[in-house]
């Protein structure tokens, strides 16, 4: 399962450019109660930025996406 802290350990472990896909069901078991939730998503971009990350929201395919800078 995943959990934020177990997110936050593949993101710190990635190589530079790496993208982790988060779908928007996953998205939603990790920060409940997900993408239409503003806080939600603050969350997600707090945890990114931390792991050195940029957040791009992918809509089109229903997922964010996170990559490693």
């Amino acid at each position: 399962m995943l959990t934020e802290a177990v997110l936050k350990s593949f993101l710190i472990e990635m190589p530079r450019g790496h993208v982790f896909d988060l779908t928007y069901p996953l998205m939603a078991d990790v920060f409940p109660p997900g993408k239409s939730d503003p806080a939600a998503v603050a969350r997600l971009q707090v945890l990114a930025a931390a792991c050195d990350c940029d957040v791009i929201d992918n809509v089109a395919e229903g997922r964010f996406e996170l990559t490693r800078r």
